[in-house]
């Protein structure tokens, strides 16, 4: 993820260049097995309080998970998995649903999506510089602000008098 994550960082601008983020992309969406993703689901899901949940019901919750989780890679299910109960989640408390775990497994797969439109850009000709430029700022003047606010219909408060 980390040499993807650079190359993405460097101008597109050879088909060896596009050719390696594409072959980085396509290590990096290699689909987990079934077998492997009932498995991490189970391991994340059994510090939670359950009741006594008939096994026939343990298994079509399983199988849910395994459906919402299909083509998923699995660093990216791993990683899902160690934000949800890591430290940076206020919500790591509460057991998750199969879509708290997708949506996490989206934004971990952020780079390779980039990667995608990278590669689509270059391949339609358009080249996408490795960094926008930052916009010129400029303060804005008293008269500025007045007159927004004079559109808004706000008039700001004074101490001692009136505005």
């Amino acid at each position: 993820m980390a040499r993807l994550t650079h190359s993405l960082q460097l101008p597109l601008v050879t088909v060896e260049g596009r050719n390696d983020i594409d072959a980085q992309a396509a290590r990096l969406s290699v689909p987990a097995r079934p077998e492997w993703l009932a498995a991490r689901i189970a391991s994340l899901l059994s510090p939670y309080y359950e009741k006594d949940t008939p096994q026939a019901v343990r298994e079509m919750e399983a199988e849910d998970w395994v459906i919402s989780l299909t083509g998923r890679p699995r660093w990216a299910v791993d990683a899902a998995v160690r934000w949800w109960k890591g430290p940076d989640n206020p919500m790591r408390h509460r057991r998750p649903f199969e879509g708290d775990i997708v949506a996490r497994v989206i934004v971990e797969m952020g780079a390779v999506r980039a990667a995608q439109v990278k590669i689509n850009a270059f391949d339609a000709g358009v080249t996408i510089p490795a960094r926008l430029p930052e916009p010129e700022r400029k303060p804005m003047t008293a008269e500025q602000a007045a007159a927004i606010m004079a559109e808004v219909g706000l008039k700001p408060k004074t101490f001692g008098g009136e505005a």
